[in-house]
């Protein structure tokens, strides 16, 4: 009865540890994204980076 215990605990550790490791990255990300508000905004600072812009367009039809 204590090894089923045991092997229990033991796979509750593992999962816990795993879904650390898997959400460490979003954890320790130091820069997020900066979302432009419009597309005039966007397009502004595109222009006074010198970057490109990425526009992503989708429905739900």
């Amino acid at each position: 009865m204590l090894r089923s215990v045991w092997k229990q605990r033991r796979l509750t550790v593992l999962a816990v540890l795993l879904l650390v490791v898997a959400a460490s990255p979003i954890v320790l990300a130091e820069e997020k994204i900066q979302w432009a508000g419009t597309i005039g905004e966007g397009l502004a600072e595109a222009k006074k980076t010198d970057k490109p812009i990425m526009m992503d367009f989708y429905t739900d039809w």
